[in-house]
């Protein structure tokens, strides 16, 4: 009996051992499945502490008879900034002939990284992206990226900041990273969100960009900036603005301006954007 009743434990020992084992390696692949998620989510930023208190914007300091034109081209020089031109492209330009862009007097290049659809909320890379940030380097021009937004929520601003990241990964960025939201034509996701969340909106996917080591730039128009963000929550980020005048009276400071949707230049095939960027001396 003796024997018997050790043999029967001895079986009952073997299977709990066996049992053990199995879930101790379920447990690990449990955690090892989470620590995998948890490092490549798009869900969490732990650093984000949100937004702080407002700043009175800095004022627009240029000056209207410091710019002129050039082949076309908008420069702007003072004793205190000179500017570089510049273009922003997507895959709607289709190829470009980066050699005769520089050759038409382009420097830099604002080239679109990817963008959210407005029906599915998807997020796309841009077809061109990588062979434009190539092309255009290769041929002398400096190269930042913008990424269109359709983010709903701080959530979806980090996910699209960070689905920048990896696009940027192996490319040589000089200029800044652009974030891009702006109306649709009612076809917008962030329709109907208030002010406050589209500013936290602008403000998350900036600061995971500045987090990693880029600067970040926010895109947009006056109108925008007046009616759908408060502005003065988000001043420390760079403005890239889109006014399509002559001569702004946009009374901020912004450091690149897209002065025109209908640009014409050797080497793009149809209409282009024009910008200039302000350098400081």
């Amino acid at each position: 009996m003796k024997t018997k009743r050790r043999k029967n434990c001895s079986i009952f020992s073997k299977h709990v051992r066996t049992w053990i084992t199995i879930c101790t390696a379920a447990a690990l692949l449990t955690c090892a499945a989470v620590f995998f998620i948890s490092g490549v989510s798009d869900d969490t930023d732990d650093s984000y502490e949100g937004l702080g208190l407002g700043e009175v914007p800095e004022m627009n300091i240029y000056r209207s008879d410091s710019f002129y034109r050039k082949d076309g081209l908008l420069y702007y020089e003072d004793d205190n900034y000179t500017s570089k031109p510049g273009i922003d492209v997507s895959t709607y330009q289709k190829d470009i002939n980066w050699k005769k862009v520089y050759k038409a007097g382009i420097r830099f290049a604002m080239i679109r990284a990817g963008y959210r659809t407005y029906d599915t909320g998807k997020i796309l890379k841009d077809k061109r992206f990588r062979k434009n940030v190539r092309e255009a380097s290769e041929a002398g021009i400096d190269t930042g990226v913008y990424f269109f937004s359709q983010a709903k929520n701080r959530k979806e601003a980090v996910r699209e900041a960070r689905f920048v990241l990896r696009q940027l990964k192996g490319l040589k960025i000089t200029y800044p990273v652009a974030f891009d939201m702006e109306d649709s034509k009612g076809r917008d996701r962030h329709e109907g969100l208030t002010k406050k969340e589209r500013t936290v909106i602008a403000d998350a996917f900036c600061h995971v960009i500045e987090s990693n080591g880029y600067t970040p730039m926010i895109y947009s128009y006056p109108h925008w900036i007046y009616d759908k963000v408060d502005y003065t929550k988000i001043t420390k980020y760079d403005m890239w603005l889109a006014h399509y005048t002559k001569r702004s009276g946009y009374p901020f400071h912004y450091v690149m301006w897209q002065y025109s949707e209908k640009g014409k230049l050797p080497g793009i095939k149809g209409k282009v954007d024009l910008d200039i960027i302000f350098i400081k001396k």
